[in-house]
């Protein structure tokens, strides 16, 4: 089926220019039984995309007719739509239409102008479009109708009655006027359309029934929770913008037919994409659902080795990614070395004045020809307002050396820039950048002695290793993948940042995180040393090596984070290693958590843990009560999850489901409970992990025999290493998806 519908869309997009992707949403939308709107400018070939549509479907021999058209007016009638009245049954005081021929009676219909129709007209069309019901007189009457595709020259901004109308198309696609780089291709001579390869009644019956059939994996469910969660918040103030259960329930019938259409079983993240077009009202928001949807998506896919590759055409020689033009709906496949943040490669080759030479260096600045830094002072120069602001892209060539500097120059960095796996190192720690700005991108960098910058703003920072901090200060809506740190990965706060396959030497963030997903990263300390607020952390390992000393006042820190709080969930995370405290001062350790607070602990596990020094206490703090367990020197590591079974507090509300420690942690003889049990060691192994846990031990964890305990498959340089073998699990699916 899959092939066939590729054929046909090789054929529907015969001598059109840019129509491809709407001819696409088209037909998705027609073979998922739902309705769209097409908005443009009058000459866009609107209703050319609605008629070649309409012939792809085969005319069925059950009486029913195959199309109708309309152009609506403010002076249409409903007997021009929906039939002239029967006389007949007027003469026996019935009032009935023959809709013969007519839009109650055909599979396919297209509405030009759709929004200028009287209020008696749309209101029959609600009907139509959400039940297929027509009510000819006193009598429901079932339509047949496949699907309506309408058109309109604007969006009925600012007219509530037709906002039901509107919400009836699920699905809404922009037709713009060619543009100017394509107007050469309107010159040419198409020739003779071919013939299309009609999907028949029983490949529709095919593709409903294997739809049907298809499941949807919890990532996915998530992935669209947090979706319209994050809708939910992004538009608050903007009354236009709300997403119905009824919108639900068809877009996940829509992702069904994407999926089926593909020859999934399962509906994958490329699907998810598909909901770009579903879920704005204005088109003023377009754009900002688009991100929206696609930096989700980014926070739940991983690297993978090309060898899972579902499609072979997805095989690429390089690690790839793709971007959204800004129209909203355009994917563009672009290296994710060189991806631009929420700009087309168009705009990125503008911005970088394509051809144009830069002074003092090779190349233009572009994705195809990019600036090279091969020296020292080719590096220096960034600092060069009319060079390293100006979003261009680089290229270093060679390891550079920059001991010989005795002060470094400060660089504030706007573009795109490609280490390509090589080196720069200085005698003293500086930071490499002052500042990254927004819509940045760095990777393949190793830098010693350096910090990669002091702060960082809406970047992708890939495959990087640093000796020391990434991030001296703070990171603001950051992605971070694949990259490892001597020190911390970001020393201040990380805000609204998503961090994957990371691994840091102490904790993965020293200060505090805030609306952060992390996922498979592995800390040489506490993950987060501080409180993390409204975070998603899962499949983290920390080994924990801690040295507390003198203090004041007593120290609470736990495994994961100091503090939970918020709505912050801990899910599938592992906690080892040894407790030191070699001053005066007092540290309180506990598992997980010191505090949890309206906030979940699920499914995590405590290792073995050492601990020496005459002041180290086990406590937890739950909501500020800071009961302390029993026998201080050796007791309570489960932390917030063992002493939340023996402390409960009104005024906070946790959840804490399957989790475990070692039973050769000592100190535990008091807990009780299913969410704070311990297992013996000799059944502490990847069996009950994998079974009892839910723990995936096929792409994300595998069990260190020698460590006896689990450890993560991808994590840091071990990543950067595969990284020619390695492609995204996004971009993968993308390419494979024929919607896309």
């Amino acid at each position: 089926m899959k092939q066939k519908i590729q054929t046909l869309l090789n054929q529907l997009n015969h001598g059109l220019v840019e129509r491809e992707d709407t001819l696409k949403t088209a037909l998705l939308t027609v073979l998922a039984g739902e309705n769209l709107v097409l908005i443009g400018p009058p000459g866009t070939g609107k209703s050319l995309i609605a008629r070649r549509i309409a012939n792809s479907f085969a005319h069925s021999s059950d009486g029913n007719h195959g199309y109708f058209e309309y152009l609506l007016t403010k002076f249409s009638t409903p007997e021009e739509i929906f039939g002239p009245l029967s006389i007949t049954a007027l003469k026996a005081d019935c009032f009935k239409r023959n809709t013969a021929g007519y839009l109650p009676t055909v599979k396919m219909a297209f509405l030009d102008e759709i929004f200028k129709a009287s209020s008696s007209i749309l209101n029959a069309l609600l009907t139509i479009l959400n039940e297929r019901i027509y009510h000819n007189g006193s009598e429901p009457q079932d339509v047949p109708m496949q699907a309506l595709i309408a058109a309109s020259n604007e969006l009925p901004t600012d007219q509530e009655e037709l906002s039901a109308l509107y919400d009836r198309f699920l699905v809404r696609g922009f037709v713009d006027y060619v543009s100017e780089d394509n107007l050469p291709r309107l010159f040419e001579k198409a020739g003779e359309m071919p013939a299309l390869t009609q999907l028949t009644t029983a490949d529709l019956d095919s593709i409903k029934d294997t739809a049907e059939s298809v499941t949807i994996p919890p990532e996915i469910v998530q992935s669209m929770q947090r979706i319209w969660a994050q809708h939910k918040e992004t538009f608050k103030e903007d009354r236009r913008e709300s997403l119905s259960d009824r919108r639900l329930k068809k877009v996940i019938k829509l992702l069904c037919v994407s999926a089926a259409t593909n020859g999934r079983r399962q509906v994958d993240l490329s699907d998810v994409f598909l909901l770009k077009d579903c879920l704005w009202n204005h088109q003023d928001n377009a754009l900002k659902v688009r991100d929206l949807i696609l930096n989700t998506l980014r926070t739940f896919s991983r690297p993978v080795s090309q060898s899972e590759d579902i499609q072979p055409s997805a095989i690429h020689n390089e690690l790839a990614t793709y971007e959204v033009a800004q129209d909203g709906k355009t994917l563009i496949p672009t290296q994710l070395q060189t991806a631009v943040w929420g700009m087309s490669s168009a705009h990125a080759q503008s911005s970088a004045k394509l051809g144009a030479a830069v002074k003092g260096f090779k190349g233009s600045g572009t994705a195809q020809d990019p600036l090279l830094i091969e020296t020292v002072e080719d590096l220096m120069d960034l600092s060069r307002p009319d060079v390293g602001v100006k979003g261009y892209y680089f290229r270093q060539t060679a390891d550079i050396d920059c001991s010989t500097l005795s002060s470094w120059t400060d660089i504030s960095f706007k573009g795109h820039y490609d280490g390509g796996g090589n080196t720069i190192k200085s005698k003293n720690l500086y930071e490499l950048f002052r500042s990254i700005q927004a819509q940045s991108s760095i990777t393949n960098l190793n830098l010693i002695n350096l910090r990669l910058a002091g702060s960082a703003e809406h970047s992708h920072i890939t495959f990087c290793v640093v000796t020391d901090l990434l991030i001296k200060n703070n990171a603001t809506k950051c992605i971070i993948t694949s990259c490892r740190a001597g020190n911390s990965l970001i020393r201040g706060l990380a805000l609204d940042c998503t961090i994957s396959f990371c691994k840091s030497h102490i904790s993965l963030i020293h200060g505090t995180a805030t609306l952060c997903t992390i996922n498979a990263c592995e800390s040489g300390s506490f993950l987060i040393s501080e409180t993390a607020t409204s975070c998603t952390i899962t499949d983290c390992l920390a080994v924990i090596v801690e040295s507390s000393g003198s203090a004041a006042t007593p120290t609470f820190r736990g495994g994961i984070a100091a503090t939970l709080t918020k709505d912050s969930m801990v899910k599938r995370c592992f906690v080892t290693g040894t407790i030191r405290n070699t001053g005066n001062g007092e540290l309180n350790f506990s598992g997980i958590a010191a505090d949890c607070l309206d906030s979940s602990i699920r499914q995590c596990a405590i290792g073995k843990f050492f601990m020496t020094g005459s002041n180290v206490n086990w406590k937890s703090r739950i909501t500020g009560s800071k009961p302390t367990i029993t026998n201080q020197q050796t007791g309570g590591l489960f932390g917030a999850i063992q002493a939340s079974l023996q402390t409960i507090n009104v005024n906070n509300t946790f959840t804490l489901i399957n989790n475990v420690s070692i039973d050769s942690n000592r100190g535990q003889d008091n807990i009780h409970g299913t969410d704070g049990k311990t297992v013996a060691a000799a059944l502490f192994n990847q069996r009950y992990f994998e079974n009892t846990l839910d723990w995936d031990f096929e792409t994300v964890w595998q069990w260190d025999d020698k460590k006896d305990r689990p450890a993560l498959r991808s994590v840091g340089t071990g990543v950067a290493a595969q990284a020619a073998n390695m492609t995204d699990l996004l971009t993968q699916q993308m390419r494979a998806n024929l919607w896309l």
